[in-house]
């Protein structure tokens, strides 16, 4: 009798062709979410109800999909079951392609970056992403078709809304079943579970994005969340006071300037995924990094192989941002797109306390709206960003949007030659950007077949960069600049070692050069630092008496400590997210100490 009865209940209220094909566009979210969970990872731990979350996260998306477009189609459901199976499949693609390369789903603010994908940069590490279980696309697209040809003869409208309730009537159970395991824990009761994982504050979007996401789904965590919240926040009374004891407390950001009085100038050389492996790494017989080797070996040279990335899912963009305004970069959203209309005191504005009539400069291998490069390169304080397009203007060519680092270098060495002391000049590098399955051909090769093929590409571009490095610091001793400028030469962020084919056999610890600095080594920090610590230190170095020193420590001491904490995490959020330091820049007592 009961079987009787579950049949004829199946049959009269759930039309099994809509089922499917509803389902395999729930799927297509699901393959997203547990692809990104056992590829990238989430930044908090999952509770045993999160796969329900999930689920239901997933079910509310593809409803609200398909909902809208049955409205719009004026209730054709075949043709929203195929619109929504497309978007979803569009979503789930793009969102597991975008984290191999950052780590992190897509926000609106990489969404709004996406005119950097025609940027040459861009366009040649996309081979990159594609992994064979991409395939599974094709083939849930032709199974999908397979299924959706079957049903033309049938109405799909015909208990589709029935099923479509049995379906959320059943996951609701399940889901506050679920979450009622949680009644007998003494301390994560029913009620915070729900509100947690249902409606979490912005504090879990904010410093856990991955977390929030996989729980909410993309309709709450990246429509409907943007329109109820205001990105820019209000800091109250407290937190102003809480960031102004933490920025104000200079014991671990002031020693005593290094520098010789001979210094005017700052160049600082940011180089593409710079990893500090390389440094010192003989091969075949062979150096790697000789010129940089060098310098490491100079005692004019304090030298850091043990620096940490910290940057976030602006990778390139973010390295820049940390070094020039001596923040951490937001967790959630591309950094540059909320921090372009910030007031930044940018290291070319701190060196002005020093030499006011200083011309700063910024060039770059790309074209300027890359990363909002033109208008970064305005808020840090610069006065002149010259860009791949210049370039070609200048010396008349194609250079198809992108410079390698011979002509990045020179095109700098040019600059040099036209520039009036005392100056700033921020110099990017390029060629040693993925993908790393060629190699830049200059007469350097390496024959050891123990090396994966792709870390072998990396290493002789990394010999091409050094080479080009070190013909840059020879022009610059030929014009007598050199020993007038303080040089810094860091990397803008890691590598992935995936990509590289070393992943676990080499550390992800990136190097940092300061050059002329007066540092003496046996007096300075060697051991783990940060990104952070850069803007600080080149402040020491040079002695600049101002209140605002970034949230990094100082290098120039044996007693560091380190910068990178989940409260200066905090900081760095809520200084970017309020725009706090356009109060800092207008105060009168910002140069006190």
């Amino acid at each position: 009798m009961n079987t009787s009865f579950l049949k004829n209940f199946i049959k009269k209220n759930i039309n099994i062709d809509f089922v499917l094909l509803f389902t395999m566009s729930v799927f297509n979210l699901l393959f997203t979410h547990y692809q990104f969970l056992f590829t990238t990872g989430l930044e908090s731990y999952c509770f045993r109800s999160s796969p329900i979350d999930n689920l239901l996260a997933c079910l509310l998306d593809t409803s609200i999909i398909l909902l809208v477009f049955w409205l719009i189609s004026l209730r054709r459901l075949r043709l929203s079951l195929v619109i929504t199976f497309a978007i979803t499949l569009l979503l789930s693609f793009s969102n597991i392609f975008y984290a191999r390369f950052f780590d992190q789903y897509l926000s609106l603010s990489a969404i709004s970056q996406a005119g950097n994908l025609t940027d040459g940069a861009v366009t040649s590490s996309l081979s990159e992403g594609f992994r064979l279980i991409d395939f599974l696309y094709i083939i849930i697209a032709l199974l999908f078709w397979g299924i959706f040809r079957r049903s033309k003869h049938h109405d799909l409208n015909n208990r589709s809304l029935r099923s479509l309730i049995v379906i959320w009537t059943s996951c609701l159970v399940i889901g506050l079943f679920a979450h009622a395991t949680y009644v007998t824990h003494p301390k994560m009761t029913v009620k915070y579970q729900l509100t947690k994982t249902l409606f979490s504050p912005a504090f879990y979007d904010a410093m856990w994005p991955n977390w929030a996401v996989f729980h909410k789904g993309f309709f709450r965590e990246l429509i409907l969340e943007p329109l109820l919240q205001n990105s820019n926040i209000v800091l109250t009374a407290e937190q102003k006071e809480e960031l102004e004891r933490e920025y104000t407390e200079h014991s671990q950001r002031v020693t005593a300037r290094t520098a010789p009085d001979s210094i005017k100038n700052i160049v600082f050389i940011l180089v593409e995924s710079y990893l500090a492996a390389p440094t010192d790494l003989v091969i075949d017989g062979k150096e790697i990094t000789p010129n940089m080797n060098r310098l490491k070996r100079d005692s004019a040279t304090y030298y850091n192989g043990h620096m940490h990335p910290n940057v976030s899912i602006g990778r390139s963009s973010d390295g820049q941002f940390i070094y020039m305004a001596g923040l951490l970069p937001l967790h959630s959203e591309i950094t540059v797109s909320t921090a372009k209309n910030d007031t930044i005191i940018g290291l070319p504005e701190q060196m002005r306390e020093l030499y006011p009539n200083m011309k700063s400069l910024t060039i770059i291998p790309s074209n300027p709206t890359l990363w909002e490069q033109k208008a970064m390169s305005a808020s840090y304080g610069f006065d002149k960003l010259y860009s791949a397009q210049d370039y070609q203007k200048e010396n008349n060519i194609d250079a198809s949007n992108l410079l390698n680092d011979e002509m990045i270098l020179s095109y700098a060495s040019q600059k040099d030659s036209q520039n009036e002391e005392p100056f700033f000049s921020l110099i990017l590098t390029m060629s040693m950007h993925i993908p790393y399955d060629t190699f830049i051909e200059h007469g350097f090769m390496i024959t050891d077949n123990n090396i994966p093929q792709r870390y072998r590409n990396y290493l002789i571009n990394c010999h091409y960069t050094d080479q080009q490095i070190g013909k840059y610091l020879d022009t610059l001793k030929e014009r007598g600049l050199y020993d007038h400028s303080l040089i810094i030469v860091a990397a803008d962020h890691e590598p992935d070692l995936r990509y590289l084919d070393m992943e676990g056999n080499v550390s992800d610890d990136l190097p940092l050069f300061i050059i002329n600095g007066g540092i003496k080594q046996t007096q300075a920090w060697d051991g783990e630092c940060n990104q952070l610590d850069v803007y600080t230190t080149i402040l020491d170095v040079m002695g600049i008496e101002t209140q605002w020193r970034g949230l990094g420590h100082t290098l120039l001491t044996r007693n560091y400590q380190t910068s990178v904490t989940e409260d200066t995490k905090k900081y760095s959020d809520w200084i970017i997210r309020s725009n706090y330091l356009e109060h800092l820049e207008s105060s009168p007592s910002r140069q006190s100490n």
